[in-house]
């Protein structure tokens, strides 16, 4: 494994010598590719939609509801066969005027040849539609070939058929009126069945059992939050009791009583302590301090109590630099109502408030499942019954529904102005001129552009390389000469040679990066809508 590395590390320090040379060679040819690949005519693609049914009319609006014998033809191969005869290539070709632009019979054999190669035919025999596509660098000449081709088929293939539209008709009516006396009876059958059984039909939440297990998980919900909203009520009530009724203002005597008071931004941030303090104390109801919730939130306390701090200090110190008068007298220290012992009263009344609303939910949810209770034995008979006689009136609908689309395809059939051959043709997507190209994939192409340069650089390289082998290391030397090496003398380079080498390096790195900004730029400009290839040819345009 060390031989096989080493001789791979002297193959590339060999190639590294050359490596102006491969790297010339790579933007010379990632020059020339990309410039190819933007000079590439547009493409752009035309393509029409055909119906094509070789079979009675009876056959296919019964198909699922009557036994049906008969089996479509292939009918990509009939269309094949009929398009893309050379006679009918030819009269595609004279009426396009594609065949002015050949001078001799062998440039009339090559377009009609690449006419063939370019038109597609794409389908399949289980929904009968087919397309049309073909490609061209003008857009009204491909619909133009596609629009003949459409009319040269047609021609082609249209003649006399019968059809089978009146008995197909007189047995789709009578299928009709079966169903529809069906349904009808078995609508009658439902309703009775739902006034009978009023108090006790299914909601639209599943069956009883269903809705018996729902409300039980709602009486056990209910019962919980019921239970934790006392519990929180409660600790309220007991914070409140033991917090007193007044308390000493502790900054009557202060200098700054009134501005920090008065200040919004110290107010905020102590509303928003006593939210979070009770926010706190609602999951430690039912979790405990390491709770990821409470970790948070008693960590915003902290971020929010320093913020208070900072603000109060920086109101004392503008009061610092704005002295009050000496000689006015200062207030004595009053006494003010307990805010904190306010607020846990207003949060101990919303409390009593959520529980009475608990108490009537949970009151609700007994009733709702007592009453459930009772109807254990009535309403799963109810429900089977009620699903037996749904699925026969599914039935009848689905298979009358089905029947009234099948009448109305022959409704549609039989006014339509179709062929009345053995091939009937319907075109479904007119062909329409392409306002934007559909090929070529020019960042695909860039992109094997320069890899194929790169690979070209690196090859060439390597194969001037061995062309011209050198000496690289100790035992190249003792491998050529068949001599034990005695010693090594290195060279020691200069502080020039060196800056000229890390100068070689940069130069060689920014034409390799400058090669992959080019590529990344074309790709930009691909994202971005940029026609560049519009941009080139019209440039060429005004220089020619």
């Amino acid at each position: 494994m060390y031989e096989q590395v080493q001789v791979a590390r002297t193959f590339l320090r060999m190639a590294w010598l050359y490596r102006w040379v491969g790297l010339a060679t790579a933007i010379i040819a990632c020059t020339l590719g990309w410039g190819a690949v933007q000079l590439m005519p547009d493409q752009y693609q035309v393509s029409a939609k055909i119906y094509l049914d070789s079979r009675s009319m009876l056959r296919p609006l019964l198909r699922g509801i009557a036994f049906d014998s008969g089996n479509l033809s292939n009918t990509t191969m009939l269309l094949s066969r009929t398009l893309l005869t050379r006679p009918n290539l030819e009269e595609v070709a004279r009426r396009t005027d594609l065949d002015l632009g050949t001078k001799t019979p062998e440039e009339f054999d090559k377009l009609i040849s690449d006419l063939s190669s370019d038109i597609s035919i794409i389908g399949t025999t289980r929904d009968n539609i087919y397309e049309l596509k073909y490609s061209s660098d003008k857009p009204k000449v491909a619909k133009a070939v596609v629009d003949e081709l459409l009319n040269t088929f047609m021609e082609s293939t249209l003649g006399d058929s019968r059809r089978e539209t009146a008995v197909t008709q007189k047995f789709l009516e009578e299928q009709i009126a079966a169903y529809e006396k069906r349904l009808v009876e078995a609508e009658e059958r439902l309703k009775e069945f739902k006034q009978r059984n009023v108090g006790v039909m299914p909601g639209s939440e599943g069956g009883f059992f269903s809705r018996l297990e729902a409300a039980h998980t709602q009486l056990k919900q209910a019962q919980l939050e019921l239970e934790e909203g006392i519990r929180r009520r409660d600790q309220l009530k007991e914070q409140a009791a033991s917090q007193q009724a007044t308390v000493e203002d502790p900054f009557a005597m202060d200098e700054l009583p009134e501005l920090e008071e008065s200040d919004p931004e110290i107010a905020q941030h102590e509303a928003k302590i006593a939210d979070l303090t009770n926010r706190v104390d609602d999951l430690l109801v039912a979790y405990t301090e390491k709770h990821p919730d409470v970790v948070t939130m008693r960590k915003m306390v902290v971020d929010l109590e320093a913020k208070i701090k900072a603000r109060k200090l920086e109101l004392e110190k503008e009061a610092a630099e704005n002295p009050t008068d000496p000689d006015e007298p200062s207030s004595s220290a009053s006494m003010i109502g307990n805010p904190f012992k306010q607020q846990l009263q207003l949060q101990a009344a919303e409390a009593d408030a959520m529980v009475a609303g608990l108490q009537t939910r949970v009151a609700e949810y007994e009733r709702r499942v007592k009453e459930l209770e009772r109807k254990v034995d009535t309403v799963p008979e109810v429900e089977a019954e009620l699903a037996r006689l749904n699925r026969d009136y599914e039935v009848n609908k689905e298979q009358y529904g089905e029947l009234l689309k099948r009448r109305e395809l022959a409704y549609m059939s039989q006014e339509a102005d179709q062929s009345e051959d053995d091939v009937k043709v319907k075109i479904i997507e007119p062909p329409r001129v392409p306002l934007l190209p559909t090929g070529p994939n020019r960042l695909l192409f860039a992109s094997i552009v320069l890899l194929v340069g790169l690979g070209i650089g690196g090859a060439l390289s390597a194969v001037l390389s061995q062309m011209n082998p050198r000496i690289i290391d100790v035992p190249d030397l003792k491998d050529i000469t068949g001599l034990p090496v005695l010693g090594v003398v290195s060279m020691s380079s200069s502080p020039l040679h060196r800056q000229q080498r890390r100068y070689e390096l940069m130069a060689f790195s920014a034409a390799l990066a400058g090669l992959v900004m080019v590529y990344i730029g074309q790709v930009v400009m691909f994202v971005m809508g940029i026609d560049l290839h519009g941009k080139i040819s019209s440039v060429i345009g005004m220089i020619a």
